[in-house]
């Protein structure tokens, strides 16, 4: 009970203000070097992995994992899925132009809001062909079609703008379709995403964005006032969380497609038909269901820009910690535990070891379980691993400074002290 009691008056110490009190107490010399010392072993954590081969697939492995993955891979997979009924995502698998034409006229036939296409048409091929898709491209209200960034040599601009051919699409809206990976992984995950880039003297929107502009201009410029330079994608689902149609029905000129009647329709690649397993224009996402260890991508890169115009339709951004604000966390948690295992140490030596193992389990879990409900519940999203190296860490460095280093540092004044 008095240890408990103890640390009850420890910790209204900080509430009453006591300030001259605790900075004393974190400048003290004993204090300041278990603090220095964490820190130096948490960039040590960080910098030898990525130095040394042999664990560079464990560091790579690991560096995948975010948190914030359980919560959309686990909370927001098909069992809780939140359909956005104001999106739906058309397949066009493998068909050639005509076929392309052909959903396209009976798509416009029920006057959906907007159409995106997410196909290139690069190439001269058959002239009857190309002049149905023409035709067919240029009676089709509100369309946007995409094209491609290409990236200097050094990937920090772009140089040039791919798009189809002027006679597909000369009178459509255009936006990149390029999607934001993690290049330097050999997993490369999609989070995040860009809203415009500057290219050749002039601004590109994205996909999403120049559909978003068509039929929520407000919501558009939202988007772009928030000046991010990548936004995280606040993913809503997979396929599953959309309407959708598959080829077969969008080429039945009898089938009803009123469902797309005042709706975003997005026409893509989502296999030979909706269900295949395939891996062709898929990307690893936070919403895959192996969230460790990702074997197989998860989502077609038109479910993304779903989910990305689906976000900035509904305006449920996520608001991302920096690095400086992650940092400062995890120094706040650092200096609190240092001052506690200090104090307990100096106060209840014999209950030290069960009391800092105690409260670096429910720190850690307090840590968890506080990201999840941030990033769920207020779409906050911070990086914990700063906050939680001063957890995991702190009691391993205060061992080894009380037990050796601070002898090692006592010893060496000593001797110096009595050489002169």
């Amino acid at each position: 009970m008095a240890v408990i009691r103890d640390m009850a008056i420890f910790v209204s110490e900080y509430h009453k203000g006591n300030m001259r009190a605790l900075i004393r107490l974190l400048l003290s010399f004993d204090n300041l070097m278990i603090t220095i010392a964490t820190c130096i072993a948490a960039l040590l954590l960080y910098v030898v992995p990525q130095n040394f081969d042999f664990l560079s697939p464990l560091s790579q492995a690991l560096g995948d994992v975010d948190l914030t993955d359980i919560v959309l891979s686990q909370l927001r997979g098909d069992d809780h899925v939140d359909v956005d009924t104001s999106i739906v995502l058309v397949n066009i698998g493998n068909g050639d132009r005509a076929q392309i034409a052909e959903q396209l006229r009976n798509i416009s036939r029920f006057e959906p809001a907007a159409v995106g296409l997410d196909a290139f048409f690069l190439a001269q091929k058959d002239v009857e062909l190309d002049s149905a898709l023409a035709r067919a491209l240029a009676a089709t209200p509100n369309l946007v079609m995409v094209s491609r960034l290409e990236a200097d040599d050094d990937g920090t601009s772009f140089h040039d703008l791919v798009r189809s051919r002027p006679e597909f699409g000369h009178s459509a809206y255009t936006g990149f379709a390029n999607l934001v990976t993690e290049e330097e992984k050999d997993v490369k995950t999609c989070r995040e995403v860009s809203f415009e880039e500057k290219v050749d003297g002039r601004t590109e929107p994205s996909f999403p964005i120049a559909l978003a502009t068509i039929v929520a201009p407000d919501k558009a410029r939202t988007a772009l006032a928030r000046e991010q330079t990548t936004e995280t994608i606040n993913f809503r689902g997979n396929l599953g969380s959309f309407y959708h149609i598959d080829v077969e029905q969008s080429l039945d000129p009898g089938a009803d497609l009123s469902v797309v009647k005042g709706k975003v329709v997005l026409m893509g690649f989502l296999g030979d038909y909706i269900g295949e397993k395939s891996v062709e224009d898929k990307f690893f996402t936070p919403m895959n269901e192996q969230y460790v260890g990702r074997s197989l991508p998860d989502m077609y890169g038109v479910v993304i820009h779903a989910n990305v115009l689906s976000m900035i339709l509904s305006g449920e951004y996520i608001a991302t910690a920096t690095f400086a604000q992650n940092l400062l966390l995890g120094m706040c948690v650092l200096v609190l535990n240092v001052l506690t295992f200090t104090y307990i140490y100096t106060r209840y030596e014999a209950w030290y070891d069960t009391l800092a193992l105690a409260i670096q389990l429910v720190e850690s879990l307090a840590i968890f379980y506080g990201t999840i409900v941030l990033f769920d519940d207020y779409h906050v999203k911070i990086n914990p691993t700063p906050a939680l190296l001063g957890v995991f860490l702190v009691g391993t460095v205060h061992d080894l400074y009380q037990d050796s280093l601070k002898k090692i540092i006592l010893r060496t004044f000593r001797k110096k002290r009595a050489e002169q």
